[in-house]
């Protein structure tokens, strides 16, 4: 069945000499896999399509679970198109990487607009480390691994939280802690701002360094200990930190 389809590439794989495998999550069906036949060749006209972070229509034999070719298409934009922002162009390699993972746990179509957003606030410049990381605590809900951030991670009660600690699970309080990273007393609506917000109606972003490492070691070691993810991308973004 030709179908249209609006998409992101997120990963392309060499098929053979001439062609490859693309990763598009689609608005429409979510993660589908594609193989652009003869797109290594220099003068096909499917190979600016296959380029990873570019968002467009795809014309497509569409396959339900299946290899679905891919016929034309039209570029609408190109994330992370300056080629010298090593950057951006890390924390777009992580969070599609990181994407990739999630929707083959859950290939549910919000992912899309989640990730999308979060594309577009980062070329719009705003801070990377924070799109990553409320994109990174949105994820958790899809993998099913959400944190009870209400009480106490230790003693499941109290709410007078004075650290964190992303391998028990969340919030300290502070009848139980023992060395745990301190936080401070407004850290608690920092978290749920994070969780909660709509990534599309961010305008700007006031979060002292402090807060957001925080922040960032927390939610690597929550998704070190609770989940199955594993990404080569790590490495290249920590060259950026």
């Amino acid at each position: 069945m030709q179908t249209l389809l609006e998409g992101i590439v997120l990963k392309e794989t060499l098929y053979s000499e001439t062609s490859k495998v693309l990763q598009i999550l689609t608005k429409e069906h979510g993660l589908i896999s594609v193989i652009a036949k003869g797109a290594l060749n220099p003068k096909s006209n499917l190979r600016m399509l296959t380029i990873p972070f570019l968002y467009g229509e795809f014309d497509i034999s569409y396959k339900e679970n299946k290899l679905s070719p891919l016929k034309s298409g039209k570029v609408i934009k190109l994330y992370g198109l300056n080629k010298h922002d090593l950057k951006l162009y890390a924390y777009l390699s992580y969070i599609s990487e990181i994407t990739y993972s999630v929707l083959k746990e859950n290939n549910d179509r919000e992912i899309f607009d989640i990730y999308k957003s979060g594309l577009d606030k980062m070329e719009e410049g705003l801070n990377y480390d924070v799109i990553k990381n409320i994109i990174l605590f949105k994820y958790l809900n899809y993998l099913g691994i959400s944190p009870n951030l209400e009480v106490c991670s230790k003693c499941n009660q109290n709410t007078d939280f004075v650290a964190i600690d992303g391998k028990r699970g969340g919030f300290i309080c502070s009848s139980c802690y023992h060395n745990e990273r301190k936080v401070p007393s407004n850290f608690y609506k920092i978290v749920k701002r994070f969780i909660d917000v709509d990534i599309n109606e961010i305008k700007d972003i006031k979060l002292s360094s402090e807060d957001s490492l925080i922040i960032d070691e927390f939610l690597n070691e929550y998704y070190e200990t609770f989940s199955a993810v594993y990404l080569n991308s790590t490495k290249f973004l920590s060259m950026f930190k």
